[in-house]
């Protein structure tokens, strides 16, 4: 039996649903601060502005957009950065949508070189707090060895900095929900 759980996602995203074999109505695409409520719920997801490039070969460069998303209920809000630079659009995200009950923001894998795509655990809190703070699950991190750094670095980092900026860390043991 095939699903009708909607993929709600960035503009241009859909043509590469599309070809995974998601079926078009089930796609929705976003431009940044459009929302979706979802089928039957009372469930919005908005797209929210992320500095990132897109595409993962010679040929697709920036094809698509790159957004943060906002999933919001009527009594509940989570932010979810997804890959993303440091940028001063998460000013507006926090007041247009805080306060968020949960900020799941990348941490890693992180260089100097790439502070304008990946965050990192500094620029991570400093997005936190721009966004005015909540509950800060970090995401994003020790999955893929693609820094020089320890697959742990971005979390140990982030545990050393956080007290400095009253960040309230919400940090599961690998493998353990949340």
């Amino acid at each position: 039996a095939k699903t009708k759980v909607p993929f709600v996602t960035s503009l241009g995203v859909g043509a590469h649903l599309e070809a995974w074999g998601v079926q078009p109505e089930r796609i929705v695409e976003l431009d940044w601060w459009e929302s979706h409520t979802l089928p039957g719920s009372d469930l919005t997801v908005t797209a929210a502005p992320s500095q990132h490039f897109s595409g993962r070969s010679l040929n697709d460069g920036n094809a698509t957009l790159w957004s943060s998303m906002i999933v919001r209920s009527p009594s509940h809000a989570v932010f979810f950065s997804g890959d993303t630079g440091l940028t001063p659009e998460y000013r507006e995200i926090g007041a247009r949508f805080g306060p968020f009950d949960l900020v799941m923001i990348e941490i890693g894998a992180f260089h100097p070189a790439w502070g304008n795509i990946h965050l990192g655990p500094a620029n991570a809190l400093e997005a936190h707090a721009l966004l005015g703070g909540g509950p800060f699950l970090p995401v994003h991190w020790g999955t893929f060895s693609l820094a020089l750094h320890a697959w742990d670095q971005p979390a140990e980092t982030l545990l050393e900095l956080a007290p400095k900026t009253g960040a309230q860390l919400i940090m599961p043991r690998l493998g353990e929900p949340a």
